[in-house]
């Protein structure tokens, strides 16, 4: 027969304050603001303060480090697509055989509908034009044709009713080639150069050589496999290079700057600003400029009210509590936006302490490396909330706007003991590959051996996975004539 036992047992859980702040503390700034707005809509008794301006310099008279104990005081706590290898430079120079031509692009007109103006001032009957906005209609935001013909010649059978074949869907497509900007409709990168090359309307012998190229050695060039080019072609260095150039200035992705299919990238906002006067530093929220929360005194007044009547009817009563239990959220609202606000705070006031000198320097060899372990350790949260605050955050200095992630780095010792971060080395890395001779690129092996004279004693597979967590391609691919 089996007992009834009593059992203790001891178990942690969060209370809905500490779920909230989790939430929020992961939210950057540029995504908090929907989250306020959202909430204010969902709650009655939440609304909304006039914003203040005058953030910035106060925050900053406040946030000053003070030289002498190293406190502060006063706080308010890329490139072109990558295809088969060949990676394409955008060049700003002008090309004598272009267009000169400015995209003026209407607001909230969407790159398929800026296609589709152009295709009402074609000649076409209705069944070419049916075909057109079908095809119109699978280009991607990069301008390319995203699904294959014989899907696409499937689904006009199939809904819309129409019984074409897929040279009819051919001969629409090479229509919707002819439409601007050039390259638009392609399949692949090959043929989108191609498109390029061939709407050139005073075509050099340089275009004329890359035109070749890319219609008939287009994986030698992928490859860099410049002297089989040369050799197959019967040019010179100098020729094919004029070619190579010609093609680093097409555009490998038309659609781009058209938008992306009526979608905008979103404006990038710094939570943090951080700003050196000499030896001080100092930094605000820009939460500071955020419309403040508070309780709608309307409601409160009516709460009181009704707690005032002797007898409350059952509606009455339901009133007081949809009331108490609002006004319940948007305190708690309210309070944990104040408890982010001040962990965004301390968890940068620690940051500046740990990296002061990169703050003040602005150079890679100056930041220290670190773990959220050791900001975790100087201001007494957890590993996973310090985590939250860094995610998507960023930092705006006099040198830049970056990811507070990117203040983290491993630590590596030299040859002589010194402890760097892993940064150091792929700068260092970065400046040593942008050094060298294009012509004949450094190997990994060759990387290895000037990192190891330099006191880094790293292995080659190490020195690889270095280069390409920098998207920097093997020296082949690095090659140039």
């Amino acid at each position: 027969m089996n007992a009834q036992r009593q059992k203790m047992k001891m178990q942690q859980k969060l209370t809905p304050q500490q779920l909230l702040l989790q939430r929020l503390l992961q939210v950057p700034g540029t995504l908090l603001d929907q989250q306020i707005k959202e909430e204010v809509e969902k709650n009655p008794l939440l609304e909304m303060e006039e914003p203040d301006d005058s953030y910035t310099d106060e925050a900053f008279n406040d946030g000053a480090m003070d030289d002498e104990d190293g406190d502060f005081h006063g706080i308010d706590l890329e490139e072109y697509w990558d295809d088969d290898d060949y990676s394409y430079r955008e060049r700003q120079e002008s090309d004598p055989n272009q267009k000169t031509q400015q995209w003026e692009s209407a607001d909230a007109q969407s790159f398929s509908d800026y296609l589709l103006d152009q295709l009402r001032l074609q000649d076409l009957d209705e069944r070419q034009r049916a075909i057109c906005n079908e095809l119109v209609g699978s280009i991607d935001g990069s301008g390319y044709l995203g699904r294959d013909i014989a899907l696409i010649t499937n689904d006009l059978i199939l809904r819309a009713n129409l019984n074409v074949s897929e040279q009819e869907v051919e001969q629409a497509l090479d229509v919707i080639q002819q439409l601007d900007p050039p390259g638009v409709g392609a399949r692949s990168l090959q043929e989108c150069l191609s498109l390029q090359l061939h709407r050139l309307e005073k075509p050099t012998a340089a275009t004329t050589l890359a035109i070749t190229i890319v219609d008939k050695y287009f994986n030698q060039l992928a490859n860099h496999r410049y002297d089989a080019m040369r050799n197959a072609l019967k040019v010179n260095g100098e020729e094919l290079n004029a070619a190579i150039a010609a093609i680093q200035r097409l555009n490998p992705k038309p659609g781009w700057g058209r938008g992306d299919i009526g979608k905008e990238a979103p404006a990038m906002i710094p939570d943090f600003v951080v700003a050196r006067n000499g030896d001080q530093l100092s930094f605000a929220l820009t939460d500071k400029n955020r419309p403040k929360l508070r309780i709608n005194s309307e409601y409160v007044e009516m709460l009181d009210t009704l707690n005032s009547l002797p007898r409350l009817s059952p509606r009455d009563k339901e009133t007081v509590q949809y009331i108490k239990t609002n006004r319940e959220a948007a305190s708690l609202y309210i309070d944990t936006l104040q408890q982010r606000e001040a962990t965004l705070s301390a968890t940068m006031n620690a940051l500046l302490r740990w990296q002061r000198a990169y703050f003040l320097s602005g150079n890679v060899s100056d930041l220290k490396p670190m773990k959220l372990k050791d900001i975790a350790d100087a201001t007494g949260y957890d590993e996973s909330t310090i985590s939250r605050v860094v995610n998507q955050k960023y930092v705006q200095t006099d040198f830049g706007t970056f990811l507070l992630k990117e203040l983290f780095s491993k630590a590596v010792t030299n040859d002589d003991g010194d402890t760097v971060g892993m940064k150091e080395i792929h700068e260092l890395l970065r400046k040593t590959i942008a050094a060298e001779d294009k012509r004949n690129p450094l190997t990994d092996e060759a990387l290895t051996k000037i990192l190891n004279d330099n006191g880094f004693s790293l292995s080659r597979r190490t020195v690889a996975k270095y280069r390409e967590a920098l998207d920097i391609p093997v020296a082949r691919l690095r090659r140039e004539l």
